[in-house]
């Protein structure tokens, strides 16, 4: 049985006892003549009043281990309501027939609440399906950390990858960063690593930074919010597949969408790829300058799952067997660098592991996890 499910059936029995306790509280017995000492009963309610409010504000509510349930807090709520309601009725002489009796019923019940309220907690984690979103327009990203590996794939001029992942833009505007470890900078004349990008609201492209200031962006007119689509591009300076153009040069990039070829282009003569050797972290929504660390510029917002970073060029039929999960990715392959799935929940936010168990992944700024039902 869920915890919830358990929360729930202790807050009908707890609502059936105080409507018994309530209908006690609130009779009337003129033949009672005894005198009573309700300050005692005020000061013993008080008490348990307090010691229910201790527990319910001390306490960590949501879904990680050692937490507590939000549900939960109605299992004590039901019994301060109860215990507020009776001391009100006694100091303002509403209960004109108050006993020790009526607040041992009241001090059972607060005790009981306590232990089924502590019965609740998470004692381990629950992984919720559910689908990532972050709103880099408002400064959410996500931080792979530092590794030459997201960016170095080979020797200069023979470098060898793929990049796919699923994507749904929540709004475009302008120029924003999907994924990114590319690094420009104007006065030192260089471009350095890749990103993807959707340029202009109106084209999603892998952008590659050459020597000599060159770069490649092969892409696809793409201005389509609030959908999922499956993009990849793959690398090969040697040629991708053994294919080339008319005039016999090697296609070194190919990008597809959602399993079929959308772009491709041929590389620059003199001038190979360039990998990002800054040491700057890889960014998804953002985009970090540098050494001056996170810039303003190529904000985006959106939802990602399932990206995954080769050392390999995948063939389109790898990548539609990647698309469609035919084929599951472990952690165990040789040639994956790194892969986040950002399916389901987790329980550290900020220390996300990747499927190899080598790298980090930490979410920042504004985000959340949207649970599946």
């Amino acid at each position: 049985m869920k915890k919830v499910t358990k929360v729930k059936m202790l807050l009908i029995m707890l609502y059936a006892l105080f409507i018994s306790v309530c209908s006690i509280s609130c009779s009337d017995d003129d033949d009672n003549v005894l005198k009573v000492d309700t300050v005692a009963f005020i000061s013993q309610l008080t008490d348990y009043q307090n010691q229910l409010e201790t527990l319910r504000d001390g306490s960590q509510y949501g879904n990680k281990t050692g937490m507590y349930p939000e549900e939960s807090r109605d299992i004590l709520e039901l019994v301060l309501i109860q215990i507020k309601k009776s001391i009100r009725q006694i100091e303002n002489g509403e209960e004109t027939n108050p006993s020790q009796e009526k607040v041992d019923e009241l001090i059972q019940a607060a005790k009981k609440a306590m232990e089924d309220f502590k019965a609740t907690v998470i004692i381990e984690y629950v992984s919720v399906a559910a689908e990532l979103y972050v709103d880099g327009q408002n400064d959410g990203y996500i931080d792979f950390g530092a590794s030459e590996n997201y960016s170095k794939f080979g020797n200069t001029g023979e470098q060898v990858f793929t990049v796919e992942l699923w994507v749904k833009l929540k709004y475009t505007s302008g120029f924003g960063s999907v994924v990114d470890v590319f690094i420009e900078d104007s006065p030192g004349h260089y471009r350095k690593g890749w990103v993807i990008n959707n340029f202009d609201n109106k084209r999603l492209r892998m952008s590659l930074g050459m020597d000599n200031w060159g770069l490649l962006e092969p892409g696809i007119d793409f201005s389509t919010t609030e959908k999922w689509v499956h993009f990849a591009a793959v690398i090969n300076e040697k040629g991708v597949d053994g294919d080339v153009n008319s005039e016999g040069k090697p296609i070194v990039v190919k990008v597809y969408m959602n399993g079929e070829l959308k772009d491709q282009a041929t590389g620059l003569d003199g001038n190979p790829y360039n990998p990002n050797d800054l040491g700057t972290s890889m960014i998804a929504f953002r985009h970090m300058g540098g050494n001056l660390g996170m810039t303003n510029d190529w904000k985006l917002s959106g939802y990602i799952k399932h990206f995954h970073l080769w050392k390999s060029a995948k063939s389109q039929g790898e990548i539609k067997k990647l698309m469609n999960e035919e084929i599951k990715v472990t952690g165990q392959e040789d040639d994956l660098v790194c892969g986040w799935e950002f399916d389901a929940t987790v329980e550290d936010d900020t220390n996300i592991p990747d499927l190899t168990g080598k790298y980090s992944a930490k979410l920042l700024g504004e985000y959340k996890w949207i649970p599946l039902e």
